[in-house]
């Protein structure tokens, strides 16, 4: 029996990856592996190879067959889990506070993840969604748990990965596929944003219609940026 902690996680530390899957497909399991991959090289461990996974993967699902679901995969030195829960769809509109003290970013998504979900947690206290961090030169690097997108004048920008944030898989996809452009985004800036798109590999994309007290546009460019980004994180079967 695995010790887990209040979050899920196995007890310890690692690195996990969440995806979605839908009746049975995985979204980007491609994508999300080769990031697990690429962290487990820096901090010095290996995964099991891809077959293992795979069958897994293939078995768990079986298993455990959702309409929508969160796929868990975290690794450790010599160990790997890998859970399949309930996800429940969230598309409403995401309101979003300023988190009080700058947040040195990860390039790696890791294990214990107590300090981001306290972020959360303080921002659902306040009657908010979630918490937009800053790095020390007061740039906006992302949320507690997902990636950001903000249109400034005409442009669709998100942060880059110099400012200090996890390289997400939703962020990647809206880059390459969907004419995100990456720039850094200061404090100071903040009123020139008019809308706003949270990312992550649950949600995909969701609408922000508040930072702080200041209420964005929800209109049909912005609703055509989460269609495209949505479009490109299409379910493919694990096999």
């Amino acid at each position: 029996m695995i010790e887990r902690d209040e979050a899920g996680f196995p007890q310890g530390t690692g690195i996990f990856e969440t995806i979605r899957t839908e009746e049975g497909k995985v979204i980007a399991l491609g994508r999300h592996m080769r990031r697990a991959l690429k962290s487990a090289d820096a901090l010095g461990f290996s995964l099991p190879d891809e077959e293992t996974l795979r069958i897994e993967i293939e078995r768990i699902l079986e298993e455990k067959p959702l309409p929508i679901g969160r796929l868990r995969i975290c690794f450790a030195p010599d160990f790997f889990d890998i859970t399949h829960e309930p996800y429940v769809e969230k598309r409403s509109p995401v309101r979003i506070n300023f988190h009080s003290t700058s947040v040195v970013g990860a390039l790696h998504k890791q294990y214990p993840y107590d300090d981001r979900l306290a972020i959360l947690e303080s921002a659902r206290l306040e009657a908010f969604d979630e918490s937009l961090l800053f790095n020390t030169s007061n740039e906006i690097t992302e949320v507690a748990t997902a990636n950001v997108i903000f249109r400034i004048g005409s442009e669709w920008v998100t942060p880059p990965l110099t400012a200090g944030l996890l390289p997400g898989v939703m962020r990647a996809l809206a880059i390459e596929k969907c004419g995100v452009k990456v720039a850094s985004i200061h404090i100071s800036q903040i009123p020139e944003i008019t809308s706003g798109i949270l990312v992550s590999s649950l949600r995909i994309a969701s609408h922000i219609s508040h930072i702080g007290e200041m209420a964005l546009t929800i209109d049909q460019d912005s609703e055509r940026l989460i269609s495209e980004i949505r479009a490109s994180a299409q379910p493919d079967s694990v096999g």
